[in-house]
Order: C-alpha cells, then structure tokens, then sequence
C-alpha cells in the first residue's frame, strides 16, 4: 500500500520554486507510472538512466520523484532494497542540470550518510550516472590519509555534489575557508533516522544552523519514527511523507523475505552458528554481531578451523582501506562466502545476492532489526534471515509482532550440532595466545553491550510495556560460566563492578567471585616478580611471543644466598583434559621423582621452541627447564626470582 500524507493542508511551501517544465506534474497522479520516460526528464537524464539498464521504477520512485521535482521538502520511508538512492538522486540531477549549474557555483547539493561505506556506495553510483553530466563531485569522509585530506580541503569549494558522513562536513564548516555553502540547493539525508543518534546528532546540529534556508530538504529511511519527525520541524516547511508501509506496521522489509527465529542456549550459540554456516557453505551470508570484539575474535576462530566457507569481517575499528577492501571482496564473491559484521554492515549497503542474514545476537532498538534484515532479498529477489535469541529474549518477537513483523520458529536438533568449535577453542587459545586475549575481550565487550541495552539495574519495579525492548534483556539470566567455557575460557573474566550488580543469579555471582581471572602477566616491574631481565623478548610475530629469543645469556642460576621469592597460588597442574589435547612426546613424559633431562647453561645454548598443549615450562633469568607436571609441583619450592608457571592454555604467576 503506497500512502502519501502532507502535513498540513495546505500546498507544499518550499522556497525552491519548481521549474516550468515540472508544472505538469501538478495534476497528474504519477502511482500509475511505469517508466521513467513518463516524467518530464532532460535528455542526459533519460540517457543515464538507459545506459544503466534502468527504465522501469518502483513504488517509492513513482511518488518521491514527482514531488522533488517539484520543489518540495521530503520525508521518504520505503522497505529495504526498494530504489531510495536512485529516488532522490534522479530528481537531484535534473534538477541541477535544468538550472545549468557548473563548477563555479560551488556546492549545490549534500548528500549525508552515517557510514564510510554508504557513501562510498553512493559515489559510485553517481560517477555512472555524472558521465553524462558536467558537475564534479567530492567524497568527503574521515580515514583519508593525509595527502588526500589536503587534496579534499583544496578541492571542496569546486565540487558541486559533496557525499560524506556528518563529522568530515561539520569539520569543513567551522574550519575551512575556502567553503562556500550559499549556493546550496538541496540537503539529503540518507538513513535519517540513524543521522539523529547521539554519535551525529551534535554535527548534524552544527550543519543545519550553517546552512542557508533557502534550500530543499530531502530525507529517506527504512524506518521513519518520531527522530525524523522532529528533524523534519526543525528544517523543513510543511514536507510531504510518502510511505510504502502498510498504515498499521511501523516499519517495512521486502515482500520476498522470509524470516525466522531459534531459541539458542548462550553457551551453545557458536556451535549452532559453526553448524548452520557449514551446512549452508555455498550460500552468501551475512552475520551480524552487536560488538567489535566479538566479530574479531569469531574472525581468528573461524580463521583457525578452517570451514568450507570463506570469512571476511568487517567492523568499525578497522582502517578504511581495508574497509573498502572488504566491502568490495564481498560484493564481488558471489557464494560460499561469510561476512561478519557489526551495525557499520547494517544500514544501506546493497550487496548482490546475498542468501541468508543471521543475527547471531538480539538487536537493541527494533529498527536495526528492520535495517539488518534488509540486506537480503533486495530489488525483488528472495532472500532469508533468522534471528538467535536466548530463552530469555522471546519478549522480542511479540514486539515485532506489534510492528506487522511475523517470524517462523526454527529449531535445531540437537542429534544435528556439531560441537566442533566448542571442543577445539580450548586448545586454540593455548596455541594462539592472542585469539585467547580476544576471547576474553569479546565476554567482556558482549556483557558490557547486553547490560546497556537492559538499562538501569533497578527497573524490577518497571512494566515492561514502559521499557520497551529493554525488558528483552536480562543479564541475571546469563549463565556467565557456560559463557565462557563456550568461548574456550577456562573461567569468566574479571567483570568490572558495574556489571556484577546484574548477575543477581546466585550462580553467576559465585561463579563471577571464584572465577576470577588472574592470568594476565604482571608487568616485570612488579616488586612480586623481581627486575626486568636483561635479555630481549622478540615481539614481532603475536602468535610466537611465548617464543623468547635472548641475544646472550649472562645471569648464573640464582644461589642460595640470592633472596627468594614466595610462591602465589599454584594450580593443580595434574589436568588429563588438557594433556589429551596434545600429548607429551615420550622424551618429555619424565616421572614424578625423575630429575630434567637438560639444563641450558650459558655454555650450552640452545634454539628455544614453542610451549605446546600440556606441557609446562619454567623460566628463570634466561635458563629453560622443561618436565612433567609431577616433577614441577615437587620441584618448585625454591624457583628463584622472575619465574613464570605455564600450564596451556593459561598463564600464572608464581
């Protein structure tokens, strides 16, 4: 159903008068056009639009071209993948083009995205179409590199079509000169909505008072809410709303999309994800995660294992080359491949033909849930998604459910999961000592997201229809330790206090006071360990930085005269989990009361090796002695100063 509303009563007052050539369009209803031959559209126009295999239009084109043509302030909602960019970008160029703009005029028209990679996308789609017109056109975005930035700075004031995120504009406005924004035509903001968070609202503030009101303002979302309506008084005069969304859904996804829910267990959501991803290797999917950490810690896992699928990972911290490297690889790979992202991935990004989006955690705000799912089943085409939520989330469907958003149940038996990841992580973070500091960063960043999302820790008293999709989340409820064990964990990190006061669980209180993790190394400076040795630690390769290299060995083993230091706690080091992971080779199997095979002197160098799974070392100012557990525990009463205790997969100090 197409709806199209106007504010007030009265006839769209914009300040940009329509040309004469669009007054046709007056009285005529375009809902029942097809081609965009139809409109009153200029040759190069009409010829772009050929040359790019475009002639038949959407819903949302039919109504949103007609009325920026005519001058109008628009506020634009339309499904996911139905045409927006080419819905404003049309009317834009001819528009410019019947005014006969050139070069010298400046900029006339801004296009605001909130990501890199959205304005990226725009750009190129523009670079077609601007063939066959005379403007320049400048991406303007953070993460150029200097030599850039000072080309951007130069060259602003001679584009006529700036494309960039709120930040890089607002920086141009208050610190270059050279900007001259009187000539200013048109404002679009693509995925409005999210322009109006926190993170842009203050730039998007400082850009609108900047700007001249003489201008049209255009603004397009898959989800137009109560943010956009107050955007839309504070810039606009009396803007048309056109709507594709049927009058009693709150939001819009395509027609073709089917969509799914699992009830997932917290602690079995890997190896259901690992499971699901390999038995569907030669789809193309997308899988989104609600932090960073997570994404690269699942990123070096999967890396590891080694699926049939290929992995790619794209998040925010990442520099904006390899941003676009992604970004490309993955437009480009037409199957088996598996892009893990966060909520950069989620908003307007049109990537061909992908089969399935997986929402590996429950969406915060019910709109990224709209935006993510959006990504399949674009322009008419088929597409899935399903959503895991733990036990504890179902609230979640019955607020879609409210928003016109139906899902289907999906299970997974549990004679179908495969436990691989769960069974291999383990050893994994002992060999790769830096996809275990991964892990424990993503519990940590997983926890700290899913307690802001719940809100304030004294809402028990609250309705749940007053907090919204905040009552989804309950962080009682989490079974810390499974949590952590399923990301090969021994134990549940070290939790700041602000998040402890959540886990009112009994067991995850316990389970969080006990299982403290104190396996991060003490810095050498530490009075308990003694001074910094003498020699080197090579710390080019992560993965070998268990690897010591000594340039030269100069102490002497400690004497008795030398003071000790007391033990902190030693662990049971008996484990016959651990050593099954890797056995010792039979050299290094020693008996309880049989002495090290070798002692490396100064005399004797030797070329030292990686530390594998269940093996234990000693270290001791530059002298390496190797054994079995047994012989370790009856031998360690005395170790001298700067000693580490090394049980794999975890490091103590002793």
């Amino acid at each position: 159903m197409v709806v199209a509303s106007q504010k007030t009563g009265e006839a769209p007052a914009s300040l940009i008068q329509p040309f004469e050539k669009y007054h046709v369009l007056k009285e005529v209803n375009t809902t029942h056009y097809r081609y965009f031959t139809q409109f009153p559209l200029s040759k190069p126009t009409l010829s772009a639009l050929k040359s790019n295999g475009f002639t038949k239009m959407t819903d949302i084109q039919k109504m949103a071209i007609k009325h920026i043509l005519l001058g109008s302030d628009v506020v634009v909602e339309a499904a996911t993948g139905s045409g927006k960019t080419l819905a404003f970008l049309i009317p834009m160029l001819d528009r410019l083009y019947t005014s006969r703009v050139t070069s010298l005029d400046g900029p006339v028209a801004i296009i605001l995205t909130p990501t890199r990679e959205l304005a990226r996308q725009i750009t190129m789609v523009l670079k077609r179409f601007c063939t066959f017109f005379n403007f320049t056109m400048l991406n303007i975005m953070g993460g150029k590199t200097s030599v850039l930035k000072r080309q951007e700075w130069s060259t602003v004031s001679r584009a006529n079509l700036l494309i960039g995120t709120p930040g890089r504009l607002a920086q141009h406005q208050t610190e270059n000169p050279m900007l001259d924004l009187s000539n200013l035509q048109m404002l679009i903001l693509d995925e409005a909505d999210r322009l109006l968070d926190p993170t842009f609202r203050s730039d998007v503030d400082t850009i609108m008072t900047n700007l001249t009101p003489d201008r049209q303002t255009l603004l397009f979302s898959a989800t137009q809410n109560s943010t956009i309506n107050q955007l839309a008084r504070l810039c606009m005069r009396n803007p048309v709303i056109l709507s594709t969304a049927s009058t009693n859904s709150g939001s819009t996804v395509p027609e073709k999309l089917l969509q799914s829910y699992a009830i997932v267990p917290l602690e079995q959501k890997l190896d259901i994800l690992w499971t699901f991803l390999q038995s569907h290797c030669k789809k193309k999917i997308i899988v989104f995660f609600s932090t960073q950490k997570q994404v690269r810690y699942v990123y070096e896992l999967f890396q590891q294992l080694r699926p049939y699928f290929r992995v790619m990972q794209l998040r925010g911290n990442m520099s904006q080359h390899r941003r676009f490297q992604v970004y490309d690889r993955f437009a480009a790979t037409p199957t088996g491949c598996v892009l893990l992202a966060t909520n950069v991935a989620e908003r307007g990004l049109d990537f061909p033909t992908v089969h399935w989006v997986v929402q590996y955690d429950c969406p915060r705000q019910l709109d990224d849930y709209v935006h993510r799912v959006g990504r399949t089943a674009r322009f008419g085409k088929a597409g899935r998604a399903i959503t895991f939520l733990l036990p504890s989330e179902t609230l979640l469907i019955d607020l879609l459910k409210e928003r016109g958003l139906e899902l289907k149940l999906q299970k997974f038996p549990e004679s179908k999961i495969n436990h691989f990841v769960s069974n291999r992580s383990p050893a994994l973070l002992a060999a790769k000592p830096d996809i275990a500091v991964a892990a424990r960063s993503a519990f940590t960043a997983y926890l700290r997201d899913y307690c802001l999302g719940a809100g304030s820790p004294n809402r028990k008293s609250a309705c749940p229809a007053d907090l919204g999709i905040a009552a989804v989340f309950n962080p009682a409820d989490l079974p810390l330790a499974a949590f952590a064990v399923s990301l090969g964990l021994p134990s549940v990190p070290e939790l700041p206090q602000r998040f402890l006061q959540w886990t009112t669980n009994p067991d995850n209180s316990s389970q969080a006071e006990v299982h403290r993790s104190s396996e991060d190394l003490v810095p050498w400076s530490s009075d308990i360990l003694g001074p910094k040795p003498d020699f080197p630690v090579d710390s080019g390769d992560e993965d070998d930085f268990l690897l010591r290299k000594p340039e030269s060995l100069s102490k002497k083993l400690p004497t008795s005269s030398q003071p000790s230091h007391k033990l902190l706690d030693v662990v049971d080091s008996s484990s016959s989990e651990d050593e099954q992971l890797l056995p010792l080779s039979p050299s290094e199997n020693l008996a309880p009361t049989q002495q090290p095979q070798e002692v490396i002197t100064p005399q004797q160098p030797k070329k030292p090796r990686k530390i594998g799974t269940g093996e234990f070392m000693l270290f001791s100012e530059g002298f390496l002695f190797s054994g079995a557990s047994s012989w370790i525990a009856e031998h360690t009463g005395n170790p001298g100063p700067s000693v580490y205790y090394l049980r794999c997969p975890h490091l103590h100090i002793l």
